[in-house]
């Protein structure tokens, strides 16, 4: 059972999603190479300019995976890279678009978060090598620094339970920290290699436990040949699963479960080109 990351969703609703298309490609500086309507709903494809791809998704009532269940966020974030953040800042607060207060990463980095279109949470991660590389860009790609922070209340618990249940590895533990590392699925599926990417468990004041719901979310690849044995190595260890939405065999699908702290995971699966 093999988890890689492999970036992430940002749901949008159906009735306003090419109205969600425009706001991200306005807004962030990204542009759209495709839309479609696909057996899990609709989808659009936005190229970020550094790196990655990022799909917009559609919230569909006939997929538990896919309905909007509740307002919690949770504490999972899938990060995206910023630069010039004097000048990204200013176009934030020009545009009306708020922001969180600047926070510092234990591994250093200044970190904010953006509330994107339909109240969305978006977590931008500064990269000051990079100012100046991109001209009307917000946010230029997935993070090379931290890909994923993930807020938890206990952190020796959660990253015994990240390294049984999602294949994390140990790199570093801090007071209220823990740097973890998980295979990339890009470059084992497109490069046939392993590469890694850093993710920051953080550990946060003790809260009520309440199941997530976030609109960006990331994602763990498991590839078609091995996703039934990895749902049912999951159930087998007692984990409550949402129910598979897509066909494995035949195309896209996906699901997920969820950590000690309520924060969503999530899983797909797709055929390669």
């Amino acid at each position: 059972m093999t988890f890689r990351w492999d970036g992430g969703f940002i749901m949008v609703s159906w009735d306003h999603f090419d109205e969600g298309v425009d706001w991200y490609t306005t807004h962030f500086g990204w542009s759209c190479l495709d839309k479609v309507i696909t057996p899990v709903g609709k989808k659009a494809f936005l190229k970020m300019p550094r790196l990655g791809v990022v799909t917009l998704k559609s919230f569909e009532s006939d997929f538990d995976h896919f309905k909007v269940r509740n307002n919690e966020e949770g504490y999972a974030r899938l990060c995206f890279e910023t630069i010039d953040l004097e000048e990204t800042l200013a176009y934030f607060e020009k545009e009306g678009i708020q922001v969180s207060e600047m926070g510092n990463l234990p591994t250093g980095q200044k970190s904010f978060d953006i509330l994107a279109f339909e109240n969305a949470r978006v977590t931008a991660v500064y990269n000051p090598s990079q100012d100046g590389a991109f001209t009307g860009v917000r946010l230029t790609g997935f993070s090379d620094q931290i890909c994923m922070r993930i807020g938890v209340t206990n952190l020796d618990r959660s990253i015994k339970w990240y390294q049984e249940h999602v294949g994390f590895s140990l790199v570093e533990r801090g007071q209220q920290f823990a740097h973890m590392n998980v295979e990339d699925a890009y470059d084992w599926n497109e490069l046939k290699q392993k590469g890694y990417d850093s993710i920051l468990l953080e550990e946060i004041p003790l809260i009520e436990y309440k199941k997530s719901s976030p609109s960006v979310r990331t994602y763990f690849d498991v590839r078609p040949e091995y996703f039934s044995n990895t749902y049912e190595e999951l159930q087998s260890k007692g984990m409550e699963l949402s129910e598979i939405a897509g066909n494995p065999q035949t195309g896209w699908a996906g699901f997920h479960f969820y950590d000690p702290d309520g924060n969503q995971i999530n899983v797909w699966s797709y055929p390669l080109r």
